[in-house]
């Protein structure tokens, strides 16, 4: 899922080099570094949540509801149930004017151990899965990678990283508004919702 858009670039060498700290606020760290794949920089967020693996496994797997907690997403519906772990949705990105709203359909899949007390989420891009629509710029490469690991009674660490090109023209303040700001309230508004199952 792609929770926020736009890293920033740094020069135009790419690889995946060392992580940066670019920001640290309320217990989330958010790093990025140049990409393998895309001309805009991956980004990794760690923190610390209140909470098991099978609430943040109901939260990522509740695809209609990540309106709620992942910042820009104006739309997201599940198009095709695989399994009770795997499935294909859509979701529009919420751009301001004058740029272009984004979107994509996405394979999930959802892996939890029990064994390991990790639960590990990988959602991918299918740039073709269906047409693009009118007024709406494709996202060409997305895929996030979050690996959950609990740490204690009602504790879990989080690492999540994400590489991306949201595709089309991206203006440097569009790219500076999506870079730390969509990062950081996104996983605000996470830790808020654990918080509340967890009073």
């Amino acid at each position: 899922m792609a929770l926020f858009l736009f890293s920033p670039l740094i020069g135009s060498f790419h690889g995946n080099g060392s992580w940066l700290l670019v920001k640290e606020q309320d217990g989330i760290k958010m790093y990025n570094r140049p990409s393998a794949n895309s001309k805009f920089n991956d980004i990794k967020i760690e923190t610390d949540f209140v909470g098991t693996l099978l609430q943040m496994e109901a939260i990522l797997a509740n695809v209609e509801k990540y309106t709620e907690w992942a910042y820009a997403t104006k739309a997201s519906i599940l198009i095709k149930k695989i399994s009770q772990t795997e499935f294909i949705y859509y979701s529009v990105v919420d751009v301001p004017w004058p740029a272009t709203d984004r979107d994509y359909y996405a394979h999930c899949k959802i892996t939890l151990d029990s064994a390991t007390h990790t639960l590990k989420v990988v959602s991918a891009s299918i740039k073709n899965y269906l047409p693009e629509k009118k007024n709406i710029v494709r996202i060409p490469l997305s895929t996030g990678t979050w690996n959950i690991t609990a740490i204690a009674n009602k504790k879990v660490h989080i690492e999540y990283i994400l590489e991306l090109d949201p595709g089309g023209s991206v203006p440097p303040w569009l790219l500076n508004l999506f870079s730390t700001k969509g990062p950081m309230e996104t996983f605000q508004n996470l830790k808020q919702k654990m918080k509340l199952l967890n009073r």
